[in-house]
């Protein structure tokens, strides 16, 4: 019997800050869910790989790699890319997912949240998706034998529909409250060596019902797509986390967006957002590698951000229970 997925969860960042890490399921088959299609993957230990043929729900031109990301025991935390319709929608684009391996059914499970206000014609309305091994499809959907006439009557109403399995059932478990305090300051450790284990840590805290717009976590979602040279998925977090955060989350998320802008020569929207930043109260953390990096590329920028940075400075931040940003091992 497979533990329950809470408890998965919070093993997982109970297993990576002592450095261990559990093998995972070794997938290397094709999977398939009804309107998604067929999905090739391949395990190499913990990490995990999956192509998708050309064509299918989202016409492909070619075969492309959608899914990527490692198993902490049976739980899958990743990426997934899909196309999306919607009048304001990305047609196509990456999601953070978390998804749930049952070894019996060979099955792989979970919710794919997708843009607000937005569908994926490869995902059913409920955005669940459900990828069983090929080969264990007839198994999993036996055939029903044509009623008897005496028992047509019986069946008059019919049977509530599958639930779906194993897999989908534990996918759609609410996780226990895992320690946010303790997986965001792993998740921020992590950022400036490994920045997808980063990304992983930061989707557990936004995975909690309660925790799903933690303003530290999407700031620390947008810094690691921005470290992976993956600036519009930076910035859609880095908006979020400005949207509903407030105090230095709020301000640490204009510090990021600064450095995603400066990046991409938008001068002036780099100014501004490095200014909203300072203006909320932003100081640099001590201590800070991946700050201090950002803080070298502005001044390199000649008398741009000289004052700016002049003013960030001179300034120290306040130690308390604030979170000491991205790349700080001190939340």
């Amino acid at each position: 019997m497979s533990p329950p997925t809470s408890t998965l969860a919070l093993a997982a960042v109970v297993c990576l800050a002592s450095g261990f890490a559990w093998a995972g399921p070794q997938l290397n088959s094709t999977y398939q869910a009804d309107a998604f299609g067929p999905i090739e993957l391949r395990s190499d230990g913990e990490h995990l790989l999956g192509t998708a043929p050309a064509g299918g729900p989202c016409q492909r031109p070619v075969a492309e790699q959608i899914l990527t990301g490692d198993f902490q025991g049976n739980v899958f935390l990743g990426e997934i890319t899909l196309c999306q319709t919607g009048d304001t929608c990305t047609p196509s684009r990456s999601f953070p997912v978390m998804l749930v391996y049952n070894v019996e059914e060979r099955a792989l499970g979970g919710v794919v949240k997708l843009e607000d206000d937005c569908e994926s014609p490869a995902l059913p309305k409920n955005r669940m998706l459900v990828l069983r091994a090929t080969d264990q499809g007839a198994a999993l959907t036996p055939p029903v034998a044509a009623p008897a006439p005496e028992q047509r009557q019986a069946q008059a109403v019919p049977p509530p529909p599958p639930s779906g399995g194993a897999a989908q059932v534990a996918a759609q478990r609410r996780l226990e409250p895992v320690d946010v305090a303790a997986t965001l300051k792993l998740g921020q450790s992590l950022l400036a060596q490994n920045p997808i284990a980063a990304s992983q840590q930061f989707q557990l805290v936004l995975a909690q019902e309660k925790e799903k717009n933690n303003a530290w976590a999407l700031t620390g979602m947008g810094v690691a797509h921005y470290l992976r040279k993956q600036h519009p998925e930076a910035l859609r977090f880095l908006e979020q986390a400005r949207s509903v955060g407030s105090g230095a989350a709020r301000a640490e998320a204009f510090f990021w967006t600064a450095c995603v802008k400066r990046t991409a020569q938008e001068s002036r929207l780099a100014q501004e957002a490095l200014r909203r930043a300072l203006a909320e109260g932003w100081s640099p953390p001590e201590g800070n590698v991946l700050v201090e990096r950002e803080l070298q590329q502005f001044s390199n920028e000649g008398a741009l951000y000289e004052a700016q940075l002049k003013q960030a400075r001179g300034r120290k931040r306040v130690q308390g229970r604030e979170s000491q940003g991205a790349g700080s091992a001190s939340p």
